[in-house]
C-alpha cells in the first residue's frame, strides 16, 4: 500500500524485527547496491581527481621554477655582458683619452719648432744678405789691391820725407786692418748661417717625426673610436638610460659632444699663438669627427662668438655659469635651450691643427676652471 509518509517517519512506525528483516530482504540489498556504487565511484573519482590536480600543481610549480631559473640566468648573463662591455668602453675612454693627450701636446710642440724654424729661417736670410754684402765689399778690396799691383810700395817710396813716408805706411797698415776685420765679419756671419741652416735642418728632422708619430697616434686613435663606437653601440640603451639620471647633476647634465669622442686633459697647458708668445690654454680639447653635434650642456641662452684664435663659437649661458666651445664648423640652435640640444658642429675654425672643441667652463661667470673632472661625470662611462 502506497503511503505519502516520508522514509523516515515509515521506518519510525516499524518494529526493529520489521525493519531488520526489511533490509535484510535481497530485495533491499537490491535497492542498495546502485547506492553504494555511487559513492564508491563518486570517492574514487574525488582521489582520481585530486590525484590529477596535485600532479598539475606540481608540474606547473616546478615549470614556473625552471622559468625562474632560467630567467634569473639570463638576468645575470646580461649583467655580467652589460659590466664586461662597459669595462671595455671605460678602458677605451681611458686610452683614447691619453691618446688625445699626447696628440695635443704633439701639436702644440710641432706648431712651436714650426714657429722656431720660421723665425731662425728669416734671420738666416737677413744673415745671407748680410754675408753677401760684406763678400762683396771684401771682393772689391780685393781687385783694388790686385789693379794697384805694387802701388803701395810706390805709394811709400814716393813719400817727400821720413814723417810722410810713416804716415803712408800707418793709412797702409789701417787699411790692412779693416781688411782683416772685413774678412773676420765674412767668416762669423759665414759661420752663423751655416749654424743656423743645420740647426734649421735638424728642426725639420725633429718635426718629421713628431708628424709621423703624430699621424700614427690619430690613426689609432681613429681605431679605438670606430671600436668604441661599436661596443657603445650595443649599450646604447643602458647609455641613455644613465645620461638620463648623470643629467641630474651639476654642472653639466649631458656631455657637449654628441658622438665618439676623446677628452685631452690639457687645462692650463702653455700654447704658443701665431703671431709670437703664447698664452695658458683655458680648457680641454674635445677631439672628433668634422660636424659631430656639440649640444648645450644644460638649459641656457645660446649665442655666437668670433675671434681669430677660436673661429666661430657659440657661448651657452646658464643659471651656475656659462660654457665657450670654440673651433666650430657650423652654428646651431641660438637663443634660449635646453640641455642637449644642438648648439654648433665640431670644425677646425680660427687657430685649430684638426677637428676639435675646444671646451671652457666659467662657473658663476668667473674664470675657467679645469673641466676634465666634469666631462668625465658626463662624457666618461660611469663605474
Amino acid at each position: 500500500m502506497a503511503s505519502d509518509m516520508p522514509e523516515h517517519e515509515a521506518r519510525a512506525g516499524m518494529n526493529d524485527s520489521e525493519h531488520h528483516a526489511r533490509l535484510s530482504s535481497p530485495h533491499a540489498i537490491e535497492a542498495h547496491a546502485p547506492r553504494r556504487r555511487r559513492i564508491v565511484a563518486a570517492c574514487t573519482a574525488v582521489l582520481v581527481l585530486a590525484s590529477v590536480l596535485a600532479v598539475g600543481l606540481s608540474s606547473f610549480a616546478s615549470a614556473t621554477e625552471d622559468v625562474l631559473e632560467e630567467t634569473k640566468h639570463e638576468l645575470q648573463e646580461a649583467k655580467d655582458k652589460f659590466r664586461a662591455e662597459t669595462r671595455k668602453i671605460r678602458a677605451l675612454q681611458r686610452v683614447m683619452n691619453r691618446l688625445a693627450t699626447r696628440i695635443s701636446r704633439a701639436e702644440q710642440e710641432i706648431l712651436r719648432i714650426e714657429t722656431r724654424l720660421d723665425k731662425l729661417q728669416r734671420q738666416m736670410t737677413k744673415l745671407q744678405v748680410r754675408a753677401a754684402l760684406l763678400q762683396a765689399k771684401l771682393d772689391e778690396r780685393s781687385r783694388e789691391a790686385y789693379m794697384s799691383g805694387g802701388v803701395p810700395i810706390l805709394y811709400v817710396l814716393t813719400a817727400t820725407s821720413a814723417a810722410d813716408a810713416a804716415s803712408r805706411m800707418s793709412f797702409l797698415s789701417e787699411l790692412n786692418r779693416r781688411d782683416a776685420v772685413l774678412a773676420g765679419k765674412v767668416k762669423e756671419t759665414t759661420d752663423r748661417v751655416a749654424q743656423i741652416e743645420a740647426e734649421v735642418v735638424r728642426g725639420g728632422q725633429i718635426v718629421e717625426l713628431k708628424k709621423r708619430s703624430l699621424e700614427m697616434d690619430r690613426e689609432e686613435l681613429q681605431r679605438k673610436m670606430v671600436q668604441s663606437r661599436r661596443l657603445a653601440t650595443k649599450l646604447s640603451g643602458r647609455i641613455e638610460q644613465i645620461q638620463i639620471e648623470i643629467s641630474l647633476l651639476r654642472p653639466l647634465a649631458v656631455c657637449p659632444v654628441d658622438g665618439p669622442h676623446a677628452i685631452a686633459d690639457s687645462f692650463g697647458d702653455p700654447r704658443p699663438e701665431p703671431g709670437g708668445g703664447f698664452h695658458w690654454h683655458q680648457g680641454d680639447d674635445i677631439t672628433a669627427a668634422m660636424g659631430t653635434p656639440i649640444l648645450a650642456p644644460f638649459d641656457g641662452v645660446a649665442s655666437v662668438s668670433h675671434s681669430a684664435l677660436g673661429g666661430l663659437g657659440v657661448y651657452v649661458q646658464g643659471e651656475h655659469g656659462y660654457v665657450y666651445n670654440a673651433h666650430l664648423s657650423l652654428l646651431g640652435t641660438l637663443g634660449e635651450v635646453e640641455a642637449g640640444d644642438v648648439v654648433g658642429y665640431v670644425g677646425s675654425t680660427g687657430h685649430s691643427s684638426g677637428p676639435h672643441d675646444h671646451f671652457e667652463w666659467h662657473p658663476e661667470d668667473g674664470p675657467a676652471v679645469d673641466p676634465y673632472e666634469y666631462l668625465m661625470l658626463v662624457c666618461g662611462v660611469p663605474l
